[in-house]
């Protein structure tokens, strides 16, 4: 079971758990708070008939016929009343007298004159001066009660009967039963938002904690940490994570450089230490001369080996500490031509497109390396009295520069297009047919990309750049930067 669905079950376990136990409770408190309104009303309506009828018992007029008219004229009066959504069309009470001796003297229903009810709670606790009252199953109808309310009968300060007011649980089971069913409708909604909340929940809990993972299965230098508004503990994870990622970095990035110079010096070395021996042999000055040029060139390559190497780590190690400035872009890409004595060693026409005070925010250092570590791939492959085309423009919607160089010389293979920018990986000059320490484009592409632009470089058919004229076909390197890309 994935972590979003145990969230939400025991999410909504919870809250189901909850308004169960809410709804138990508040519905266990609907029928006794709706028999004590009841039982106050009736307790009213007791103790006002009682003075109502107080002059008729005296004088006997209980036992009559009028008198039992009006009280059934009373009870059957019809009604037209809307009380809670419940249409009321009747009084459903029942009403009968004892005398002071708890002996039935009038019933509404006709069916108790001359019982003895003293025994009963209400008119016994009433005739001894007590609040009577009591609940009776209902003979007519089984599993409802009639509740009785009596009140005494006074005249002249002297008691002289008990009126009991009765009324079935029935008649107001409608009410009790409308208050469930809004309580039980009111739940299940409740339950449903609840379990959507949940659901939201467990859902970011979730896409957070994936970040995370993601994060940190990815363990690489360009990723921007995740951070979470309102949730501290996740912010200290993504932390831990990385600092561990940081410190695994630094040992992974130890080995594999110390592996790629090992790699790279060991070339150089030899062939050092192989013109060296050969020195200690008696031979001709113009061998000699020749051994000692070739290990002055191979001195120059390890020097420029280890000055490349030490360029790129601290590049890689100064990802978050640019030193931005306001730059001339136009200015920039002019020096660095004017440096280059390539150009005029092997006769090769430049074509210069640059739109002038094109100004970006870049760290100079840095910027400088990556033009100059550009052209010089540039030149070293372009043969003696080709072309080169420099474009530069500032495209204003897009707030982007960019920069287009192309060099008439030989395609890049299809396998080296996919490993162009990988540290360490370079192809033989048509020339000379050595290889770069291939260090050079990488450091290209980190410095872009830190600027957070882009780069890409591909194979150009022949007359695929007309704004330069006829032409071999050649290489293109294409790059975007930002003006302000903070």
């Amino acid at each position: 079971m994935s972590i979003f669905m145990r969230i939400w079950f025991f999410f909504g376990l919870v809250i189901l758990l909850g308004l169960w136990f809410m709804s138990y409770a508040f519905n266990q408190q609907v029928k006794p708070n709706v028999r004590q309104v009841v039982e106050d009303t009736l307790a009213e309506n007791a103790n006002i008939i009682a003075e109502l009828v107080a002059e008729d018992m005296v004088t006997g007029q209980i036992s009559t016929a009028q008198f039992n008219q009006k009280i059934q004229n009373a009870l059957d009066r019809k009604l037209n009343a809307t009380i809670w959504q419940q249409n009321k069309q009747k009084i459903n009470q029942q009403i009968y007298i004892t005398n002071a001796q708890g002996i039935v003297i009038y019933d509404s229903q006709g069916q108790s004159v001359g019982q003895d009810y003293s025994k009963w709670n209400d008119v016994y606790l009433t005739l001894k001066g007590k609040y009577g009252v009591r609940s009776t199953p209902n003979r007519y109808d089984p599993g409802q009660n009639t509740m009785y309310i009596a009140a005494p009968i006074f005249y002249q300060q002297q008691l002289i009967g008990v009126v009991s007011i009765g009324k079935p649980s029935v008649s107001v089971q409608g009410y009790i039963q409308r208050a469930e069913d809004n309580l039980l409708q009111q739940a299940i909604w409740i339950g449903l938002i609840s379990l959507f909340l949940a659901s939201l929940v467990a859902y970011w809990i979730k896409h957070s904690i994936d970040k995370v993972r993601r994060y940190a299965q990815a363990l690489a230098p360009v990723n921007q940490a995740p951070h979470f508004n309102s949730a501290q503990e996740l912010n200290l994870v993504t932390q831990a994570v990385e600092q561990m990622r940081e410190k695994l970095e630094d040992r992974g990035y130890v080995e594999h450089y110390v592996n790629n110079l090992t790699h790279e010096l060991k070339s150089p070395l030899t062939a050092i230490q192989a013109s060296a021996e050969l020195l200690k042999e008696d031979l001709p000055l113009h061998d000699q001369q020749q051994f000692a040029a070739h290990i002055h060139a191979q001195s120059q390559r390890l020097k420029h080996l280890v000055d490349r190497m030490l360029l790129l780590t601290r590049l890689e190690k100064s990802k978050h500490a640019l030193d931005l400035h306001h730059l001339n872009l136009s200015e920039l890409l002019q020096q660095a031509l004017a440096q280059h004595s390539q150009l005029q060693q092997k006769n090769i026409q430049c074509l210069v497109d640059i739109q002038s005070h094109c100004f970006i925010q870049a760290d100079r250092f840095w910027l400088n390396q990556m033009l100059h570590n550009l052209l010089d791939n540039a030149l070293d492959f372009a043969p003696n009295h080709a072309k080169i085309w420099l474009h530069l423009t500032y495209v204003d919607a897009q707030q982007m520069m960019h920069i287009q160089l192309f060099n008439e010389g030989p395609a890049i293979p299809d396998f080296a297009l996919q490993r162009i920018f990988e540290s360490y990986f370079s192809l033989a000059r048509p020339v000379t047919q050595q290889r770069s320490s291939g260090i050079g484009l990488s450091i290209v592409q980190q410095v872009i990309e830190q600027h957070h632009g882009k780069i890409s470089i591909e194979n150009c058919a022949a007359n695929q750049l007309a704004s330069i004229g006829p032409h071999q076909s050649g290489v293109l390197v294409n790059i975007q930067l930002h003006k302000n890309f903070t």
